[in-house]
């Protein structure tokens, strides 16, 4: 099975002593505090990550404990409302030319 690497950021990057650690926590994907992503278990991760470990916990999981994500909804709610008085039309097919 495929290890994975279970990483979550715990401190801001504001305020950093080093330009590179705000490269690298970018290039790991890390955008907001507290966020938790899932990596491959590889030297350039691991080595990304001694760079920052400062500002990241991070953990070995199996493939199989990384949680499926949430279903999103679209924001809004389509409500067909019926037509009043009117009747629906019929649509009729289009008649095939025939040559």
């Amino acid at each position: 099975m495929a290890k994975k690497l279970k990483v979550t950021q715990t401190r801001s990057i504001i305020g950093s002593q080093k330009e590179k650690h705000k490269v690298v926590m970018e290039s790991l994907g890390f955008k907001k505090n507290h966020r938790t992503l899932y990596k491959n278990d590889n030297p350039q991760i691991r080595g990304m990550l001694g760079k920052v470990s400062h500002l990241v916990s991070w953990e070995e999981i199996d493939e199989k404990a990384i949680p499926a994500p949430a279903a999103r909804s679209k924001g809004y709610t389509v409500i067909e409302k019926p037509r009043s008085g009117k009747k629906a039309k019929k649509e009729t097919p289009p008649e095939e030319s025939q040559e």
